[in-house]
């Protein structure tokens, strides 16, 4: 599988047939313009995971599947919204190109490189894969797939065979009570007028010229970091968040925060974007805030930074105000070289105000 780039900027043309990048800091779907797209590193989820299952001191596996389950049931729904493909889908040898799609996404945003073994529509599917970004991540978004697909529950299982995997996916009676709950909403997005300095000839920002598709291998890397990122939706991470806070309460968000600057930090140490001069803050605050809308991630509307140290930054319409925060918190570290202190609050619809200050601790 070789996609198409573009003859400026050598980004795949699939990748601007099917995200749209706002001016209000979003990046959504052109099928539907409900479904937000982000721009992850691939271990964000999965170290979140492992640092919450450790703090806690017990395993928080199933809510991150159910909300990766969930977010790829709806986002895959959406794309085969029209009354057309919904018809067609009921001729079951239709449901094949569906499957083929579903292939070809695994590789345009970074998950997988994946091949269809068999399909009976209706019982079950099996795929294999080279590069899954995390097992039961992956088995979560195959799963949500084919259940918007099948419009029935499913289940998987994986084998690992001469160093790739496969996965089968199954029909099953029911799902878990927990799935119900973690249903995705819309909130409402603001209106924006940020401007990308866009490819004259596919529109997609020319920032994003430093991700690679590599879609033989089901990857797409930061080549300025040699980091593996995802081209991904934008609802696992708030529902995640949301479950966490009520199932676990509210000692979970500072692991979350805090995963999300360590990863943060990292970006930025490896980008040279640390330490500034005085003269050179401000700049360099402006250059991490246009990673926000490039990512898809919010636009930072209003900034006030005083002599005393205390930074405070409007967002609107954030990927995910805790994941937010944690980001700020390392633009902030990046700044100053100390520890941040992060409070935030609403500050209207879709709009989030975060005041960063040095840490005592």
């Amino acid at each position: 599988m070789h996609y198409r780039r573009c003859s400026v900027c050598g980004v795949p043309k699939i990748v601007s047939r099917l995200n749209s990048w706002m001016p209000n800091g979003t990046i959504v779907s052109r099928g539907d313009q409900r479904i937000r797209q982000v721009f992850v590193d691939a271990d964000l989820l999965p170290e979140t995971r492992r640092r919450i299952s450790e703090g806690l001191g017990f395993p928080v596996n199933r809510i991150f599947y159910e909300a990766e389950r969930n977010s790829a049931r709806i986002v895959v729904a959406a794309l085969l919204q029209s009354q057309a493909i919904r018809m067609t889908l009921r001729i079951p040898p239709f449901k094949y190109g569906a499957v083929r799609f579903f292939n070809n996404m695994a590789w345009m945003t970074g998950t997988a490189s994946s091949r269809t073994v068999e399909y009976h529509a209706g019982k079950f599917g099996v795929a294999r894969m080279r590069n899954p970004w995390d097992l039961d991540l992956m088995a979560a978004v195959v799963v949500g797939a084919f259940e918007a697909l099948e419009g029935r529950p499913l289940r998987s299982f994986w084998k690992k065979e001469d160093g790739e995997y496969l996965l089968r996916v199954e029909v099953t009676e029911s799902k878990p009570e927990l799935s119900a709950r973690l249903e995705v909403e819309y909130p409402p997005v603001k209106e924006g007028g940020y401007r990308h300095h866009r490819c004259p000839r596919c529109g997609v920002p020319l920032e994003i010229r430093h991700m690679e598709w590599q879609e033989d291998e089901g990857l797409i890397i930061d080549k300025r970091r040699g980091i593996r990122m995802l081209n991904w939706e934008g609802f696992t991470l708030s529902l995640v968040a949301r479950e966490l806070i009520r199932e676990l309460g509210d000692e979970v968000i500072p692991i979350i925060v805090g995963a999300e600057r360590d990863y943060t930090m990292k970006m930025l140490e490896d980008l040279g974007l640390t330490k500034p001069s005085e003269e050179m803050r401000r700049d360099l605050l402006q250059e991490m805030l246009s990673l926000l809308p490039l990512y898809g991630q919010g636009l930072a509307t209003d900034v006030e930074y005083t002599s005393g140290g205390v930074l405070r930054v409007w967002v609107d319409n954030p990927y995910s105000e805790y994941f937010m925060a944690g980001r700020l918190a390392a633009f902030y570290e990046a700044m100053e070289g100390k520890r941040a202190r992060v409070d935030w609050s609403e500050a209207g619809p879709s709009s989030v105000s975060y005041i960063l200050a040095h840490s005592e601790g």
